[in-house]
């Protein structure tokens, strides 16, 4: 989390879980992130994912993703991509992994209802201006019940036109979006009645959050994110995360007080102490870690009371896979969606 600014007005901003009052000022420093990279290297993290508010927004983005890169670390980012082109081709030429798109809606007026603003095109535009860098597009599509469900089979044919894949994401009750979630909550098990009849391969996303993915018959991969009571989401979450005015805070749920690195590094001189200081902060985080939903140890795990047919999914490939083969594939594979859509609703 590079800043807590954005251009945009989302309604259901999660603002990464942290609502502390913001200023410009306060927004993590080059300096900041270039000790923060040599304490991750350290202890073994791997890749970090550049977030805001809108990253964009900040002029120095491209010097960001420059030393993270730096250090070997696979670098990503989240954006609503409308301030994008401002910052290509250093993006590409700056080592970028690959980047998510918020994109919720391919309808100008509904785009507008749900951001704020009338950018729609633009986004599009730069969606195409990344893929033209030959970098990797993710679409982040957050589904909102009675809004945008129905833009669902449309934004995956347009997934497909520009190579893209998807992650379709259920509406999760943080942020802004704790007032609105009743009203526009839809379940993620709808999408699979919307899809099911696309589906031709399901792969899961073993160690990052558990996510089930749905190969189309058009080749788009899709996604589903369901964190809203699913504990095997939890259970499987590898995340730290870094606030714009570099505190660590170990969950977007989280509710106790954040690790302040700076104050950590009051009195500390020299660069070796001070990446000693922010590992010391990474492992206390670390163990502050706990899944939010936590699987139930007693009493039913589901809420639904029914009779399976099917035992269990089956055990992915490492790759995360799932086929299924034989003559009776379709009847099966027809069985297996209809069991899973229950799971996910029980889950």
């Amino acid at each position: 989390m590079v800043t807590g600014r954005c251009n945009f007005a989302c309604f259901f901003c999660h603002m990464e879980g942290y609502k502390q009052g913001y200023r410009v000022e306060d927004e993590v420093s080059l300096e900041e992130i270039e000790l923060l990279a040599k304490a991750a290297k350290r202890i073994g993290i791997e890749a970090f994912k550049i977030t805001g508010g809108e990253p964009t927004v900040r002029s120095d983005l491209v010097d960001i993703v420059k030393i993270l890169h730096s250090y070997g670390f696979y670098v990503s980012m989240t954006t609503n991509a409308s301030l994008l082109h401002n910052h290509m081709p250093g993006l590409a030429d700056a080592g970028i992994g690959h980047v998510n798109v918020s994109l919720h809606s391919l309808s100008e007026n509904v785009f507008e209802k749900i951001t704020g603003r009338r950018m729609l095109g633009q986004v599009i535009q730069n969606i195409r201006l990344l893929r033209e860098y030959g970098i990797p597009v993710k679409i982040n599509f957050v589904v909102l019940r009675g809004l945008n469900e129905d833009d669902v089979v449309k934004l995956i044919d347009f997934a497909a036109s520009v190579d893209a894949t998807v992650q379709i994401i259920e509406l999760h009750p943080v942020g802004r979006a704790v007032k609105r979630f009743k009203d526009y909550y839809l379940p993620r098990w709808h999408i699979l009645e919307k899809l099911e009849d696309r589906v031709v391969e399901i792969k899961y996303r073993v160690g990052l959050h558990n996510r089930p993915i749905l190969v189309l018959d058009n080749g788009v991969r899709v996604e589903l994110v369901g964190p809203v009571g699913n504990y095997a989401f939890c259970a499987a979450c590898t995340r730290m995360r870094v606030t714009y005015d570099f505190k660590l805070i170990p969950c977007l749920n989280w509710r106790g007080s954040p690790i302040d690195i700076r104050k950590r590094l009051v009195n500390t001189h020299s660069p070796e102490e001070k990446v000693e200081k922010i590992i010391e902060a990474l492992k206390e985080a670390n163990m502050l870690r706990r899944p939010f939903v936590l699987f139930p140890r007693s009493g039913k795990p589901f809420t639904v009371k029914r009779k399976w047919r099917i035992a269990r999914l089956g055990i992915p490939r490492r790759d995360g896979s799932l086929s299924i083969t034989g003559q009776r594939r379709e009847k099966v594979l027809a069985l297996l969606l209809g069991e899973w859509g229950k799971y996910l609703q029980a889950s």
